[in-house]
């Protein structure tokens, strides 16, 4: 049996009402030649989700947020919970990326929290880690990654993980598929024998485009990937989708 791929596009805080119907037609229209293997989901700012929501109920592509809070509702000025996001359709969330742990201050324990809540009320979390270049340069990356993971993850079934060295995030640079790899192995021996998870999957994200995804695939063993730029322009993520067609 195949092994699911996962595809997940992080618009940010990118895209017009208008821009972003016109992408995801040019999504729906080509996902008729995406094999059953191949889950594309789609995560965009708050606003848009009711929109996104509508436009793909009738599809196979899932919707994601960019965030969650870890309580279902409260004096919580600027936040969306939980129980919003699944009346909108919503089967996946980002938690933990780079972004958010530098401009919003969220700390392992904070995701942790979020996680949990994520789980239980049935959604799929999407739990970033990464290093910077200075702890990369310095050999102490491991150690890092592992504090987050030991920090933010708590023991549950299955967890999605998805590496984004926070270096690498638009800069165009991408670790080798050798490192990826390490860290593919790392996360996983970590949280089989750690966490006592029974399914991780181990996503890439950080700088990925047309051009690189597929030596990362073919090398790095990834369960699929956490997309940004790349993923606001329809040409380049569907050339990305056709890729993963062939793995």
């Amino acid at each position: 049996m195949t092994q699911n791929k996962l595809i997940v596009s992080n618009w940010k805080m990118n895209l017009k009402l208008s821009d972003s119907r016109i992408l995801v037609k040019k999504i729906i229209k080509s996902s008729k030649i995406i094999k059953p293997h191949i889950k594309k989901i789609i995560c965009p700012q708050f606003l848009l989700i009711p929109h996104i929501s509508d436009l793909i109920k009738k599809t196979k592509i899932c919707l994601g947020s960019q965030n969650c809070h870890y309580q279902e509702s409260g004096a919580f000025t600027g936040e969306s919970s939980i129980e919003l996001l699944k009346k909108f359709k919503c089967k996946y969330v980002i938690l933990g990326h780079s972004e958010r742990r530098k401009y919003n201050a969220e700390t392992n324990s904070m995701i942790l929290k979020k996680i949990q809540t994520a789980f239980n009320h049935g959604l799929k979390p999407i739990v970033c880690i990464g290093e910077t270049i200075n702890l990369r340069k310095k050999n102490k990356y491991l150690e890092f990654l592992e504090t987050q993971l030991h920090g933010s993850v708590p023991n549950m079934e299955e967890i999605i993980i998805a590496y984004e060295p926070i270096w690498s995030i638009g800069s165009g640079l991408i670790p080798s598929f050798s490192d990826i790899l390490e860290i593919n192995n790392f996360v996983k021996k970590y949280l089989y024998e750690r966490k006592q998870l029974k399914k991780v999957s181990f996503l890439y994200g950080g700088s990925v485009s047309s051009k690189n995804i597929k030596g990362i695939i073919e090398n790095s063993d990834i369960d699929g990937a956490l997309i940004g730029g790349s993923s606001l322009n329809a040409e380049e993520i569907l050339k990305i989708v056709s890729i993963f067609n062939f793995y």
